[in-house]
């Protein structure tokens, strides 16, 4: 079999790991927004009122949604705490497949794969 399409299909095959986490992870992310107390879900920076839209937020709101999910706060219902523990496990779950693909992706330009599309 031709490198390129050998490669082409390793590379498609290592980064749906990585996709399908990405989508999970859009789940999670509504879940926990709508596990989220109001008085706390206001108090993150503007965006999308549907929490199916999230994903469309803006990176201030990443980035305070990252910071609430990274603390543990002893106010937390056990809802809110186990959504970020598992979302937490999600991130850390991605981080490995893209970095995997990414391997993957550097070994087949080291050993001279190019893609088949021109």
């Amino acid at each position: 079999m031709d490198l390129s399409l050998l490669g082409t299909l390793a590379l498609g095959l290592a980064f749906v790991p990585y996709a399908v986490e990405v989508i999970f992870q859009v789940r999670l992310q509504a879940d926990f927004l709508m596990a989220l107390p109001p008085d706390e879900r206001a108090s993150l920076p503007p965006h999308p009122r549907h929490v199916w839209l999230a994903p469309a937020g803006s990176v201030r709101f990443f980035i305070a949604l990252w910071r609430t999910v990274r603390s543990a706060s002893p106010t937390d219902s056990p809802r809110v705490a186990h959504l970020k523990q598992r979302i937490r496990s999600s991130l850390r779950r991605e981080i490995v497949w893209g970095t995997t693909g990414l391997l993957l992706l550097t070994y087949l330009l080291a050993i001279g794969w190019r893609p088949i599309w021109p």
